[in-house]
Order: C-alpha cells, then structure tokens, then sequence
C-alpha cells in the first residue's frame, strides 16, 4: 500500500524535515513538491539533497492536487488559510495537515488578536483538530484538517496535561523555556543573525508569546506565565516548568508515568536524570524529568522542535489520520 503524499512549502527548515521524513517512510510517497515562490530541481534550492531522487518542485496551483492522498503545508503563518478553503472545496477526500499556525486556534477572535490579521477561513477552524495525540488521538483518527501545533506549545502542553483536573487552573505557573534558533523559521532576522545569537542568551516576547494562547486553549491553565529564550543552538526545546502546589507530592513522576503509558513518543525519565535536549535530538520523542522539590514541583519537557516540535509530530499525525500506526517510519534515534 503506497499513500501519495505532497508537501507545500519545501524550503523552510520544516519543509526539508519534512521532505527528509516522508523520503524514508515506507508508506507515503512523495508525489509533488510545491511552492507558493519557486520552480526546478530541489537539489538546487536545497544543495544537501543532491544525492535523493525526488519530484521537481512545482509553482502552486488549486488544480494539481488530482491523485493525492495527503499535502502537509508547511507554508508561513497567515498563509495557509488562503490554500486550505479551496483544496478542501476542491477535493473532498485530500487529507492536510497545517504546519502553520492558521488552524490552531478554535475561537477566531483569539486567533485575530494572537496573529493581528482577520481568518480569511473562520467557517473551518471548528473542524480542524489539534494535533497533540497524546491527548486528541481519537479525532485526529477522523479529521480531514489538522493543525499541526508550535514547537513550545507542544513542549508546555505535553508538560502539564497529567495536571489538568489535578492542579487548580488558576494555579501560578511559571514557564522558562529555551529553544535552538531554527525556531524562528529559515527568513532572515536580525534577532537570528549570527553575531546575534552567538555566545549569547536572550530572552524575547515575555508573557507575550504566541504559542501561549494554545496551552491556555489545550489545557485550560489560565494562570501560566511563559518566558521563551534563544540559545545558540541549532535545534531543541527545553521547558522548565515551575508550579508551587503543597498537594503534588513526591507521587508526581508516577502521575506523569501513568499517564504516558500508553503513549509511544512521551518517555517519563527518572527524577536523578540529567536534563538535556540530546536525548530527543533528531527524534519524535517528548521527554519529561519531574523534580518534587517540597511545596515545588519543577517539570522539564523536551523535545526537538524541528520533530516533535513540528515536522516529525505532523507524519506522527497523517498516520493516524490515515490509519496507520502511529510510530510508522518515526521509530529512529
């Protein structure tokens, strides 16, 4: 059985996991790269890719997507919503999943004031499903759209969704998160300049941060304050996550194990393991450590946000959106 596949956006960092991905994957086939800006070879846009045999990448257009099976978008925020409406008008059995942010928020008044520009597609942001399995696996199973999630937001959201129901949602919490610059996307800024970034720690966006509006949606938490940091890395998440509650208790790690065992990509490591994004380097994985520390507890969650952060958790997804199992062509270190 062979799932045609296509990818929307390929020269982003995203783009190229992606492409690296769905290459290896013994079900889905790549069929058609597509741009919204360029035309040719890959291999020439992407010179790391001279050695794999793929599809010349062609520009956009509604009308070629006859005979595909799935399309990942892994185009800009704000520029996904324009192509989504007319492929679903258009083809009615194609299977998508977002990779920008235009579909991740259910209340589209949330999503104007989080991203500043009116959703030229509000009518579908009630059927698109978010895209953490670990706690919507069911319908993803169903959905036509998926709205993949951001690289901290899942991070977060996996690091606190054993205390929902747990912890009063308007508990304090504190987030102090740290991320590799290919998070802020392959664009040029001057923020992700070299000579900004390196040997250097900043913190940016401060209870401001987009990504914040999906924890508050996913778990309910109202009271959570997010500070991201870059560090001068290529890659990774790491969420310290601090919650000062006298009624979690030392159980807290069995609580998290409990609640990922059933879930192939969350591992709950040891309260005594070193913290450290090498462990999900490269990888699908969600690690979580637990540290009771008296009336504190400190959460740490980590992931690659080139993979579990985006392009890794969106093939986790389309295999569950088309029946697969789950950790079909993911299972690698």
């Amino acid at each position: 059985m062979a799932i045609n596949a296509a990818v929307l956006g390929v020269t982003g960092y995203t783009g190229q996991a992606l492409i690296r991905l769905l290459h290896n994957h013994p079900v889905f086939n790549i069929v058609k790269l597509i741009s919204t800006s360029q035309h040719g070879p890959y291999h020439q846009m992407v010179p790391e890719f001279f050695d794999v045999s793929l599809p010349l990448v062609q520009l956009y257009d509604v009308d070629q997507f006859d005979g595909i099976d799935i399309v990942f978008l892994a185009v800009p925020h704000t520029k996904a919503m324009a192509i989504v409406s007319p492929l679903m008008t258009r083809y009615p059995a194609l299977k998508i999943v977002d990779l920008s942010a235009d579909f991740r928020l259910t209340a589209p008044k949330v999503y104007e004031s989080t991203y500043g520009v009116s959703h030229s597609a509000s009518i579908l942001l009630a059927e698109a499903v978010y895209g953490v399995p670990e706690q919507h696996f069911s319908a993803i199973s169903n959905a036509r759209l998926c709205a993949n999630p951001g690289c901290y937001a899942t991070a977060m959201i996996l690091g606190l969704l054993p205390l929902v129901g747990r912890v009063d949602a308007n508990a304090p919490i504190v987030i102090d998160a740290k991320s590799g610059v290919s998070g802020a996307g392959k664009q040029p800024k001057p923020a992700s300049m070299f000579c900004e970034v390196h040997d250097q720690l900043s913190a940016y966006a401060t209870g401001e941060h987009r990504h914040s509006a999906e924890l508050v949606q996913e778990t309910g938490f109202q009271n959570a304050l997010f500070s991201p940091h870059l560090v001068p890395m290529d890659r990774g998440i790491e969420s310290a996550i601090y919650i000062h509650n006298p009624d979690i208790g030392d159980s807290v790690t069995q609580w998290y194990q409990d609640h990922y065992r059933a879930h192939p990509f969350v591992t709950v490591m040891d309260t005594n393991t070193q913290v450290s994004t090498s462990l999900v380097t490269g990888t699908n994985h969600c690690v979580i450590i637990c540290k009771p520390m008296g009336d504190w507890v400190v959460v740490f969650s980590l992931i690659d946000n080139l993979m579990k952060g985006a392009s890794s958790q969106a093939v986790q997804n389309a295999n569950i959106m088309c029946g697969l199992d789950q950790t079909t062509g993911l299972n690698f270190k």
